[in-house]
C-alpha cells in the first residue's frame, strides 16, 4: 500500500516537473526559503529583506514555506508569502526565475515546480570549517535496489542542482566549489547577505555593560544537556559576583539541539548579568555584542567583520581534533589565540578585554584572518546583498 501510494505522489509531482519545465519564467519574479522551508532567517531573510527594501517595485519577492506559523510571521512584517503547495505558492515557484536557498532545492522548496529553466541561488548558510556536501558524502552513497532506482528515475528534481553558489573570498570560493563541484566561475565572491548587520552604525550609550555571548558548537544527540559548564570551573556565584563588579554581561546561546544543564538554567533566571538566548535568529543581534566566545562554531568567520575580540575556548580540542578528522583547515591555523580552557581563564579574558585594548600583534593576527575569509565590501549600509542583487539582476 505505501508503495502504491509512493507511485501516486511521484507521477502526480512528475507532472508538476513537467509544468514546470513548460511554462515560462517570469524575470521579475525571485521565489525564497531556507532551512527545510521551516525558518524565517540566514542569508535568504536578509537577502529577501534587501530586495523588497531596495528594488520592489522591479523584483516581486514571495518567501515559500512549509510552516503556516512562519508564513503568518513573514506576511506580518508585510511581506509576500505563501505555502509550498498552496495554488499561489506553486504557481510562483513554477513561474520564478530564480530560487534562493540555504540548504536544498528539494529540502527548501516544493522541488517538482522548480523547471530546468529556473536558476538556483545557492546562498548556503556558513563558512565552512567542516567538510560538507559532496566532500562529506561522495564516498557514502547508499547502494539502492531496483524499486529505489525506480524512484530515483521517477524524481529527477530531487538530484542536488545549484547554478550559483555564494562565497566570501577566493579562499572559500575554491572551498565551496570542490564540495559542490561546480566551476569557480559558478561561485560568486558575494560576501553573505546576514553579514551586511556588521555594517550598520549602532550608537552605544555610555555605562552600558561590556557585552558578549558565548556560542558553542553542536555536541551530543538531539535534546542533549552540554556539560561545557561545570566540569570546566563554571561556579556560577562567583563567575556572576565578577561580572557585575566589571559591568560585564554574558549571554549564553547553546545550538539550537543542545541545552544548559537544568541547574545553570534556575539559576539565570534570577540573574541580571547571565541570560540565555534563544532567539531564531541571531543576525539581528549579533552586532550589537562587544566580544564573541567560541570553540569550533562557524559563527566566528562572520565575526570577524565586527573588529571585535573574540575568545577561543576549545575545552576538548585534543578530542575534538580526534574526533573532526574531516576538516578544511587545521584549527590553530584559522583562530586566534590565546586560547582558553576554564571559565576561569574565560572570565580573566573578558576582563583584561574590557579594561584593556588588545595589542597591536593581536589586531594584526586578527586581520590577516579576516582578510583571508572576507573580501573587502564595497561601499554602502547592505554590501553584501548590493553586490549579490547587482550579479543576478544582470543574468
Amino acid at each position: 500500500m505505501k508503495k502504491i501510494k509512493l507511485i501516486f505522489t511521484l507521477l502526480i509531482n512528475i507532472i508538476f516537473y513537467a509544468l514546470g519545465n513548460i511554462i515560462p519564467k517570469d524575470k521579475s519574479v525571485w521565489v525564497f526559503s531556507a532551512w527545510f522551508g521551516q525558518k524565517y532567517n540566514d542569508n535568504p531573510k536578509a537577502f529577501f529583506e534587501y530586495v523588497n527594501k531596495h528594488h520592489k517595485q522591479k523584483i516581486k519577492v514571495v518567501w515559500i514555506s512549509k510552516n503556516i506559523d512562519v508564513i503568518s510571521e513573514v506576511r506580518q512584517l508585510g511581506y509576500i508569502a505563501y505555502h509550498e503547495k498552496s495554488l499561489s505558492g506553486i504557481w510562483h515557484q513554477l513561474r520564478a526565475s530564480k530560487v534562493i536557498i540555504c540548504q536544498s532545492l528539494h529540502d527548501d522548496l516544493f522541488a517538482p515546480c522548480i523547471g530546468k529553466k529556473t536558476k538556483v541561488i545557492q546562498l548556503w548558510h556558513g563558512i565552512p570549517l567542516k567538510k560538507i556536501m559532496f566532500d562529506a558524502f561522495a564516498d557514502k552513497k547508499e547502494q539502492k535496489n531496483i524499486f529505489g532506482q525506480f524512484v530515483d528515475y521517477l524524481s529527477p528534481y530531487n538530484e542536488h542542482r545549484n547554478d550559483l553558489v555564494i562565497s566570501t573570498s577566493e579562499l572559500t570560493q575554491a572551498t565551496l566549489a570542490q564540495a559542490f563541484r561546480l566551476d569557480k566561475v559558478q561561485v560568486l565572491t558575494s560576501g553573505f547577505p546576514r553579514n551586511d548587520v556588521f555594517f550598520e552604525h549602532i550608537e552605544k550609550s555610555k555605562n552600558v555593560p561590556f557585552k558578549c555571548i558565548y556560542m558553542p558548537t553542536f555536541r551530543g544527540g538531539i535534546a542533549s544537556e552540554c556539560d561545557l559548564f561545570e566540569r570546566y570551573g563554571f561556579d556560577f556565584k562567583a563567575i556572576e559576583s565578577q561580572l557585575i563588579k566589571h559591568n560585564i554581561q554574558l549571554t549564553l546561546r547553546m545550538h539550537p539541539v543542545n541545552k544548559p544543564p537544568v541547574q545553570i538554567v534556575e539559576e539565570i533566571k534570577n540573574s541580571t548579568v547571565i541570560k540565555l538566548d534563544a532567539g531564531s535568529d541571531i543576525y539581528q543581534s549579533i552586532s550589537q555584542y562587544d566580544c564573541l566566545i567560541t570553540d569550533y562554531s562557524s559563527i566566528y568567520f562572520d565575526f570577524l567583520l565586527s573588529n571585535k575580540p573574540i575568545i577561543f575556548a576549545p575545552f576538548d580540542l585534543d578530542e575534538y581534533k580526534n574526533r573532526e578528522r574531516s576538516l578544511y583547515f587545521e584549527f590553530e591555523d584559522v583562530t586566534l589565540k590565546p586560547y582558553c580552557y576554564s571559565w576561569n581563564e574565560i572570565l580573566e579574558r573578558l576582563i583584561s578585554l574590557k579594561e584593556h585594548p588588545v595589542d597591536d600583534e593581536y589586531k594584526s593576527e586578527y586581520s590577516a584572518l579576516k582578510d583571508k575569509f572576507h573580501e573587502k565590501p564595497i561601499d554602502g549600509k547592505s554590501p553584501f546583498s548590493a553586490k549579490l542583487f547587482s550579479h543576478l539582476d544582470s543574468q
